[in-house]
């Protein structure tokens, strides 16, 4: 009560009740208003300070006055984990589409993409071809595939380019449902997810708050089992899953979804669809594992391990018949074991019943247990999705049976196939050809249009690609290291690939002297004649006359990709390194500075500007840029060679042995590898075994100039001056700023008495390394030298 001090007052009147509404409003802006606000705001701010990347698979990027959309090199950061985070490849695309453009949009994953390179890839042939048959129409094959991904991220891929005013879209994909971001098989996060679960966590990491978060997560969690740097298909050998697994089976349901959702949205953007099944190496890819039907009994297993194995030994023995009768037998006890499905196919084969070989060999791919191939219930799904759609604008592209048809008993091979899924150059253009027969129909009917009336021969297709001998040598190479790693060193039939694959590479090397470097350049002349803003093209070029030794050239070429592409930092840091073969320095730093100016993270650029810093005698400032290349990629061979080189050439050589180890495990047989072989047999004065070592180093990467410093030391510790020099000139050519390979190729010629080049070495040591007493005091000596032992520098 209050006091009344005598006075008397009415009874206050209660306070009336807030209305339902308003108090309704007030908890709604409580419970989700205000926090979306709170966390609008964090999510502005991070914007503001630059935390995070961007998640479109498009960029808006300015190229000399005229707008082009460029492809993300950060876009995979929201599906992979940041260490294995796979790129599009670089090109452009205009912003405003000229009137005569044809826009086709390719959608799918490495096998789409062109794997090993894109530059040959089924896009490009299909460029040729239209392009070549259709001359008034600027044609724009734009591929939007990439390595790994799965239809999970084909869908915000293609939600983007529906904004982009596209003619065509073809989709070619399937291959990695079970062992993408998402799949049943994969080798990092949940194992295929609720369709929901997989879309709310794309939608969340496409924010920067969400990408926060991941971090956050990531770096509370530690040391988990998640890689740490992309280690391609061997990564997933661990990863077995049944024929029936749910977690298959769920990933087939989310692959339907995907697919209806693209083809929604090419419907609702106006855009035609080519939709393909996927065509895949049946006759001479074996099961990359298998396992057995869950709830055989013991009894069984004994009995199916028996009759397999009798069936072995007869086909072994060419007794086909026999090993098929017995393995019929096992297949009725259990038919899901993958390699019985395979040599039941092989046996058919080899006793001419083609057709039953096919359903052999389908089968031994649907029971596959590491699934990298896109198999018949996928390829039904693709052909159910294209029948619902059919009056909306989908046409179907049947590859399966296009490359069945020109193929041997009528079953796909090597004859198309490197290896399991990734086509070769034939089957690159024989693709293109199927997509462009059925592109022809959607193509506008204008009088200006001409009709050559035919399509370009492969071989055309290829002189307008540039694909010469010597690069023919290059993409084989890459496929036979590809087949001596896992998965495909656990194939039953690897050592006949194997032995297949390195018979491709001596052919094609035996066929390097049928085309000479003149004719080659000629080859490339003539392609960029035909298509001179071709950034592939030039590329390629530059690869190739760097390898021939055309280094001014190629530096040329180099540019120009970076004049064309200039949002890539990878061509940047490739000018640079080309430059420093030409021991343009200062130059060299300059366009490492650019290509980190465009990622600041990226790690042949850091290590590039390191070894500059390094032989500038600034070794705290090279180490911190190591340090950050180590810290984008914690297992990059190059950068952990570079520390331990730096830490051995500092006198820390138990620090240098540490960096010396880990590359070497993380390329065992690899060059890396007997590097550190070679330097711990040093250490424990094993020279012989030294020198072998640093041998095969250099003998499996040339340009491994560390190797050969190392193996001049050890060479001229032996007496062998003219060995020695030989690796120091070696080491100078792939590293001229090393002040040290100068210094110890001066004391070789010294020691032979060639005096004059020997004093020109110690004058450009000096020039790279004033403070370097040992050179002064040859080079001061150098005109009254006589016939004494000299030093070696260590």
């Amino acid at each position: 009560m209050r006091p009344t001090n005598g006075k008397k007052f009415l009874p206050e009147e209660p306070t009336p009740p807030i209305p339902r509404r308003r108090l309704w409003l007030f908890r709604f802006c409580t419970a989700i208003i205000i926090p979306l606000v709170i966390l609008g705001g964090l999510e502005l701010g991070l914007r503001w300070f630059g935390y995070g990347y961007p998640a479109s698979f498009f960029l808006r990027y300015n190229i000399n006055g005229q707008g082009y959309y460029v492809p993300n090199d950060e876009f995979g950061c929201r599906f992979f984990p940041p260490a294995i985070a796979r790129e599009p490849t670089p090109q452009r695309m205009a912003v405003k589409k000229s009137p005569d453009t044809y826009r086709i949009f390719v959608f799918g994953e490495s096998a789409a993409m062109g794997d090993p390179d894109p530059s040959y890839g089924m896009g490009r042939y299909l460029q040729v071809l239209l392009q070549e048959r259709y001359p008034e129409i600027h044609f724009e094959v734009i591929c939007v595939a990439m390595t790994a991904i799965d239809s999970d991220v084909v869908l915000p891929i293609a939600r983007e380019c529906a904004r982009h005013d596209g003619d065509l879209w073809i989709v070619y994909m399937g291959n990695n449902e079970m062992v993408g971001p998402f799949g049943a098989e994969t080798a990092y996060g949940l194992r295929a997810p609720p369709l929901e679960v997989i879309r709310a966590f794309i939608a969340i990491k496409a924010t920067r708050l969400g990408q926060l978060l991941a971090n956050v997560i990531g770096r509370v969690r530690g040391n988990s089992s998640t890689p740490k740097e992309w280690g391609g298909m061997q990564m997933f050998t661990n990863s077995r899953i049944g024929y029936d697994d749910p977690a298959r089976l769920r990933a087939y349901a989310n692959f339907k979804e995907n697919l209806e959702d693209i083809l929604r949205m090419a419907h609702r953007a106006g855009a035609p669809v080519v939709l393909s099944t996927v065509a895949v190496n049946l006759k001479d890819c074996a099961p990359f594992a298998s396992i057995h039907k869950p709830g055989l009994s013991t009894n069984q297993l004994s009995a199916w391990n028996k009759l397999f194995e009798e069936g072995v030994t007869n086909e072994t023995a060419g007794a086909y018949g026999d090993a098929l009768a017995l393995y019929r037998q096992a297949a009725g006890i259990d038919p899901q074991f993958a390699e019985l499905q395979f040599r039941m196919g092989d046996c058919d084969l080899a006793l001419t019943n083609s057709v039953q070989a096919l359903q052999d060999f389908g089968l031994a791919r649907d029971y596959d247990a590491l699934d990298f191939r896109a198999d018949s219930r996928i390829n039904s799904a693709i052909r159910d999705a294209a029948a619902r759609h059919g009056n909306a604008g989908v046409h179907l592209a049947e590859a399966d049976k296009i490359l069945a048809q020109n193929s041997p008993d009528g079953i796909p091979g090597l004859n198309f196939f490197y290896e399991h899924v990734h086509l070769n150059f034939a089957g690159n253009y024989l693709l293109a050809l199927d997509f462009a027969e059925q592109i022809k129909g959607f193509l506008p009917n204008s009088p200006g249009v001409r009709d050559q009336g035919s399509w370009a021969s492969e071989a055309l297709c290829e002189r307008r690609l540039a694909v010469t001998i010597w690069d023919r040598q290059r993409v084989w190479q890459s496929i036979l290291s590809r087949m001596a790693s896992p998965p495909f060193t656990g194939q039953y039939n690897h050592a006949a690939n194997l032995k297949n694959c390195e018979a491709k590479v001596d052919e094609v090397k035996s066929m390097m002297n049928t085309q000479t470097d003149e004719q080659a350049r000629q080859m490339y002349e003539q392609a960029l004649a035909w298509a001179p803003a071709d950034g592939s093209l030039h590329l390629n070029f530059a690869q190739y006359l760097g390898a021939k030794g055309a280094v001014a050239r190629a530096t040329e070429e180099a540019k120009h990709v970076c004049g064309l592409l200039p949002q890539a930092p990878g061509e940047f840091s490739d000018v640079g390194d080309l430059l420093i073969l030409q021991a343009k320095i200062d130059e060299a730093a300059e366009y490492y500075a650019r290509a980190l100016a465009l990622r600041n993270n990226f790690a042949p650029a850091l290590n590039g500007l390191g070894q500059i810093l390094e032989n500038q005698q600034k070794a705290s400032e090279a180490l911190a840029c190591y340090r950050r290349a180590l810290r984008a990629n914690p297992e990059d061979v190059a950068t952990h060679i570079n520390i331990g080189f730096l830490e051995q050439n500092r006198g820390n050589l138990k620090e240098g042995a540490v960096y010396y180890q880990r590359a070497a495990g993380l390329q065992p047989q690899g060059p890396a590898d007997y590097f550190n072989q070679a330097v711990a047999a040093a250490a424990l004065g094993q020279f012989a075994r030294a020198i072998e070592s640093f041998g095969r180093a250099v003998e499996l990467k040339p340009d491994f100039w560390q190797a050969h410093y190392l193996l001049g030391i050890e060479l001229a510790g032996e007496g062998k001056i003219g060995d020695a020099e030989k690796e120091f000139w070696d080491a100078i050519i792939y590293r001229p700023d090393f002040a040290r390979s100068h210094l110890n190729l001066g004391i070789m010629l010294m020691k032979q008495q060639r005096l004059d080049p020997a004093l020109t070495q110690f004058q450009i040591t000096l020039q790279l390394d004033p403070a370097n007493q040992l050179a002064g005091q040859l080079l001061g000596e150098i005109q009254a030298s006589k016939n004494h032992a000299l030093p070696v520098a260590p």
